[in-house]
């Protein structure tokens, strides 16, 4: 049944910035390079607290002063206005700004000429920095009496939306967007209806890092989520997305962000386009246990297509959800060859998480920036441990990355709660 059209539904959105800070890289040209290369971020994790987790891809010696410091001369007021906010934040909020500054200097914004009240900032994420509140209760239990000053405003998520809107002086719509592994998809999905409508000219999305507590590691154990990694002696060989020996998730830190652009304000700015959002979907299960659906990852595949007006043979890469979950990755097979069939010359599927590890709210807006990388340049990236796949009917990236030609893509999240989101990606200079 065809829907009726509304004004702006089908308009591409740009990306016209983006920046990252996760294992592998520290930059948008160190995530490029990264990616090619097939490197991989996943390490031994020792936590005393946390014996049934040994891997994880996390930032052990990030700085946000260093990873600051190449902005301070050409861009002084952004400069001390970031030293002024981040002194006393969270980790999780210095995370997000470093990728917010990448982003926003890129797109243009930072040299504080452009009316910033048409800009909006969506945060992804939910209970973004648990250990940062571990940490402060269980030195509060110890002493009687210690606090952080600022936790009462630290321990909201919406003290990233103030710290990053005061730091880069966006003055436009605002909020945080929970969503579990699918917060970043929504996020995006949610910009490209704000801009699409003429809410906001230009939105800042970032992906938060989400910081865990050894409870909600041991949690995610419990339930069968995550691996503990002791299968595999080397920590590189944990993560396995679609591959018969993968047993869960492993866990990584990362904090990504785009700056999505109307065409009106691309041409007027005569801003250089990395790609765009063409369409996507966010739909329920109406089902709240952590149990995938085929039919619901279905939907959101087909939907996300109707709203780009695009067919399934039009698009070469998927960047698959694959969280190396078992029944997760069995579900998504069955759920891609539902929507592509099971041709041998179908869409080349890979799963970003294998080199990251899953970066939870921040994964959504890291995948798609992969796949624009991946697309722009020319290269397929390689999914790393797939040894023996459980599905030989669909088409996955190999152990080597490969040359590879895509105009169209999707880029794949689902969440805890029953949610599941597709975006469609386009190539920059597609004809």
């Amino acid at each position: 049944m065809n829907r009726p059209q509304t004004p702006g539904r089908n308009r591409a959105v740009a990306v016209t910035g983006a920046g990252v800070v996760c294992s592998i890289a520290g930059s948008v040209a160190e995530l490029g390079t990264a990616l090619r290369q097939g490197r991989c971020g996943v390490t031994r994790y020792d936590d005393p607290d946390t014996p049934s987790i040994r891997v994880a891809a996390t930032l052990r010696d990030f700085s946000w002063q260093a990873a600051l410091e190449p902005f301070m001369c050409d861009y002084p007021d952004l400069g001390r206005r970031a030293g002024r906010v981040l002194n006393t934040n969270n980790p999780s909020t210095a995370l997000s700004a470093c990728a917010a500054i990448q982003a926003y200097v890129q797109a243009g914004l930072g040299d504080g000429s452009e009316r910033l009240e048409d800009t909006g900032l969506i945060v992804a994420g939910s209970n973004l920095d648990q250990k940062y509140m571990a940490d402060n209760w269980h030195r509060f239990r110890k002493t009687g009496r210690w606090i952080d000053p600022k936790y009462a405003l630290s321990f909201h998520d919406s003290n990233q939306l103030g710290s990053l809107s005061e730091i880069l002086a966006l003055r436009g719509a605002g909020c945080t967007l929970g969503a579990a592994s699918a917060s970043g998809n929504a996020a995006l999905f949610n910009a490209v209806q704000w801009i699409r409508s003429g809410f906001m000219q230009k939105c800042l999305v970032v992906g938060a890092c989400s910081r865990f507590s050894a409870l909600e590691l041991d949690a995610f154990s419990l339930l069968g989520a995550a691996t503990s990694g002791e299968r595999h002696e080397n920590p590189i060989q944990a993560c396995r997305p679609f591959d018969m020996d993968h047993d869960g998730f492993v866990w990584g830190e990362a904090s990504a962000c785009l700056v999505l652009e109307s065409p009106d304000s691309v041409r007027a700015r005569n801003t250089k386009v990395l790609g765009e959002i063409l369409g996507g979907s966010l739909l329920l299960d109406a089902h709240h246990l952590p149990d995938p659906s085929v039919e619901g990852e279905v939907r959101a595949m087909r939907s996300a297509l109707e709203s780009a007006d695009l067919q399934p043979e039009q698009i070469g890469y998927v960047n698959a959800h694959g969280t190396s979950s078992p029944l997760g990755d069995r579900t998504e097979c069955q759920a891609l060859k539902a929507v592509f069939g099971e041709q041998s010359d179908g869409p080349w599927i890979n799963s970003t998480k294998s080199l990251v590890g899953h970066c939870m709210s921040a994964a959504g807006v890291l995948e798609v920036l992969c796949s624009l990388i991946q697309m722009n340049d020319g290269f397929l990236h390689p999914n790393l441990n797939l040894e023996r796949p459980i599905d030989r009917d669909l088409r996955f990236a190999g152990a080597e990355s490969r040359a590879f030609e895509a105009e169209y893509a999707l880029s794949n999240g689902f969440g805890f709660g029953g949610i599941n989101s597709t975006l469609v990606i386009g190539r920059a200079g597609r004809p």
